[in-house]
């Protein structure tokens, strides 16, 4: 996961100062790591166990700023933050017939991305009758895929994997 956000990372900030002007992409910004303590805690919250990536993740950055979507970290969801608009995208999403795509209503989902306006985000799935443990959907998307190192790359760069679309058969 290290070599991972780390290449990410300075795909990011090689991106943002190439710009003309520079800055015209969102500005990378990677935090602290997670305190195990507030790792468990989240997880807790989440009501499902976390996929090993994402812990891998937390433990290296509390979040992730300068795609699209904020990948979020554990500071995230204290009062006010990012985890908020999360949740709210998730309850979206929950109303909106995910079962279209093979995700059952009663599946819990929790938010590990969202976009600034709530419109599209990434969940972590419960581990159940499929491989995959994440869902980006929003905007017209639905894409699932195995490993939260799936995802980054993903986002880094669409063409790296050919995501599934759907749960179903």
């Amino acid at each position: 996961m290290r070599d991972v956000v780390g290449q990410i990372v300075a795909d990011l900030a090689r991106e943002y100062f190439a710009d003309s002007p520079v800055g015209a992409s969102p500005r990378p910004v990677i935090r602290p790591p997670a305190d195990p303590g507030a790792q468990a805690a989240l997880e807790r919250c989440s009501g499902q166990s976390f996929e090993q990536g994402y812990l891998a993740f937390l433990s290296l950055t509390d979040g992730l700023e300068g795609f699209s979507l904020l990948l979020l970290g554990c500071r995230d969801w204290e009062p006010g933050g990012m985890g908020e608009i999360g949740e709210a995208f998730r309850e979206t999403t929950l109303d909106s017939d995910p079962e279209d795509v093979g995700v059952a209503p009663e599946t819990p989902l929790f938010p590990v991305a969202v976009n600034e306006d709530g419109s599209q985000g990434v969940f972590m799935i419960a581990p159940a009758g499929s491989e995959e443990r994440f869902w980006l959907t929003g905007e017209g998307d639905s894409f699932f895929f195995k490993e939260f190192a799936d995802v980054l790359g993903f986002l880094a760069d669409p063409g790296s994997c050919e995501p599934r679309e759907s749960l179903l058969p």
